[in-house]
């Protein structure tokens, strides 16, 4: 005589975890395998012909685990089973033959929102938390009345070793990715002489000493008017002097003839200043 048991258990994520990181694992079917510490052996195989319609296009284990049926490993033993897997959207489903008439629903879904995300409602009366990540696992399994405890148990136990596992690797990966950020960005840090060329250039004050050819042509002679060009101060003497030319002025003159000596101002007359009458 076979009985249902249905439960439910909610693992709220540390902080820290991306939800990338868990749906890699929880699709990674042979990791999952492999978290569970009561699977001693495992290998895919091809779906069995009592496998449904839909269940036939899933991926398919042989999966053996390590028992204990008495406390202290006194009495243990290996049990063969065939598990069948499917990814969904936010979880994983599975569903397990076992010898005795033992069949397994499981189902693993990531729920939760990270801080900057809008909060989704949460089902009541699950323990589902409001905020950060959590792992659901809804189970429903049919076994024999006097091996449900057992079986409950069991499976309780190793499925609470397979989530810590699932949360140490999921920390130390988003610990080694975060690592490998940081070296990429102190590997990819611009050269010194990149920094220099996107720096303010500051305007040199030293004169030019470049020339071009035409500059030493005629046998080195030059005009005197280039003596007093900036190109050839550098090769100045410190005391030299170039001779000073006067400068001639042209006399002033009045730019009409008809004009009148009264209308010239006082300081521009030739001649001595004509007498004021007096009062």
């Amino acid at each position: 005589m076979s009985k249902r048991t249905v439960f439910t258990t909610v693992t709220p994520l540390p902080t820290g975890i991306a939800r990338e990181t868990v749906m890699e694992t929880l699709r990674s079917h042979v990791e999952m395998i492999d978290l569970n510490p009561l699977v001693e052996e495992r290998h895919p195989i091809k779906p069995p012909s009592n496998a449904t319609a839909e269940e036939y296009h899933c991926q398919w284990y042989s999966l053996t685990d390590r028992v204990q049926y008495l406390p202290g490993g006194l009495m243990s033993g290996k049990v063969s089973y065939t598990c069948c897997f499917h990814d969904l959207e936010d979880g994983l489903q599975t569903h397990c033959y076992a010898p005795m008439g033992l069949n397994i629903r499981g189902k693993w879904t990531l729920g939760g929102s990270l801080p900057g995300e809008p909060v989704a409602p949460v089902e009541i009366g699950a323990g589902v938390p409001l905020h950060g990540l959590w792992l659901r696992e809804d189970v429903d399994m049919k076994c024999n009345i006097v091996m449900t405890s057992f079986v409950k148990k069991t499976l309780k136990k190793s499925h609470l070793a397979l989530v810590d596992r699932l949360v140490v690797k999921a920390q130390l990966l988003d610990g080694s990715i975060s690592n490998a950020r940081l070296n990429d960005t102190t590997l990819n840090t611009p050269e010194l002489a990149t920094v220099q060329s996107t720096s303010p250039q500051i305007p040199s004050t030293q004169a030019s000493t470049a020339y071009s050819p035409s500059e030493y042509e005629n046998d080195g002679s030059c005009a005197e008017s280039d003596l007093s060009s900036p190109r050839y101060t550098t090769f100045a003497m410190p005391n030299a002097q170039l001779p000073q030319i006067p400068k001639v002025y042209s006399p002033i003159t009045l730019q009409s003839p008809q004009l009148q000596t009264s209308q010239v101002h006082p300081a521009l007359r030739v001649g001595p200043p004509p007498h004021q009458a007096k009062t």
